[in-house]
C-alpha cells in the first residue's frame, strides 16, 4: 500500500485472480466429479473419485513440443484433473487419483526406475492382480522395454505468475479395457525428479472424463 493509501485508509489490493484455463479450470477454483458413474461401476474399477467439492490447490504447467501442452490442476483429496491440449484446442481429459508413491532412497535408488529394463517401461504392469498394457512406446516392437517419455513440469500453487517449483518426469502410461463399462482404466507412472536428492515414484489411476462428468466453479 501507497503513503497516501495508509493516509486516507484505503484497502489493500486484492490477490490477481488466477485466469481460466480449459474447460474454465484455475489456479483456487473447484471442481467436483460426478460420482455416479463410479458408483454404477462398483469394483469393476480399482479407484473412487473424490467427493464433493475439491478446491484446486495447485496447477501444473507442460510444454510438450509442437503447439502441444498438459494442464493439471491438483485437487484437494490426493487427485488431480489433466487436460491436454494442441493449439488450444483440447485433445482429451483425464481425471486421476493417486493410488501409491514409493520413495526412493537415493539417486542410484532412483535411477533403477528409469533405467532400461525397469518396471516403468515394460510392457504390461499388474497391480491388485489386474493386468495393464503399455500405451505409449510406439515403434517399439514386440515386448521390448520402452524408454519413459521425459517431461519438465512447472508447478503454481500461492501465486498463478511463478512457480512454486518444477521437477522431471520419467513416466509411462498404461491402460485396462473394463469390458463391463466399455471404457479404460489407466495406470500413469511417474519417477519425479525434484532435485537435488528429492525423488519419488507415483502410480496414479484414472480414466477418461467429459466436461459433463465435471462442475468447475
Amino acid at each position: 500500500m501507497s503513503w497516501l493509501g495508509k493516509l486516507f485508509g484505503s484497502k489493500p489490493e486484492e490477490a490477481a485472480i488466477a485466469p481460466s484455463g480449459p474447460l474454465g479450470l484455475r489456479l483456487k477454483g473447484a471442481v467436483a466429479v460426478d460420482g455416479l458413474p463410479f458408483r454404477v461401476a462398483g469394483d469393476k474399477l480399482l479407484f473412487a473419485p473424490p467427493e464433493g467439492n475439491q478446491l484446486i490447490e495447485a496447477w501444473g504447467e507442460v510444454e510438450l513440443g509442437g503447439g502441444s501442452r498438459l494442464h493439471r490442476y491438483y485437487l484437494t483429496d490426493d487427485a488431480f484433473v489433466q487436460v491436454s491440449t494442441t493449439a488450444g484446442q483440447i485433445d482429451d481429459v483425464k481425471l486421476f487419483v493417486f493410488h501409491e508413491t514409493v520413495n526412493p532412497a537415493n539417486q542410484a535408488a532412483f535411477n533403477g526406475w528409469v533405467e532400461r529394463g525397469s518396471q516403468i517401461g515394460a510392457v504390461s504392469l499388474d497391480i491388485d492382480g489386474r493386468r495393464y498394457d503399455r500405451v505409449w512406446g510406439e515403434g517399439i516392437a514386440g515386448d521390448a522395454w520402452a524408454p519413459p517419455v521425459v517431461f519438465d513440469e512447472k508447478v503454481y500453487g500461492e501465486d498463478f505468475r511463478t512457480p512454486d517449483y518444477d521437477l522431471t518426469h520419467y513416466a509411462m502410461l498404461y491402460q485396462r479395457h473394463v469390458p463391463e463399462l466399455d471404457r479404460y482404466e489407466y495406470v500413469l507412472v511417474s519417477a519425479e525428479d525434484y532435485g537435488p536428492n528429492e525423488y519419488c515414484v507415483t502410480f496414479s489411476l484414472g480414466v477418461d472424463v467429459s466436461q459433463a462428468d465435471l462442475t468447475i466453479t
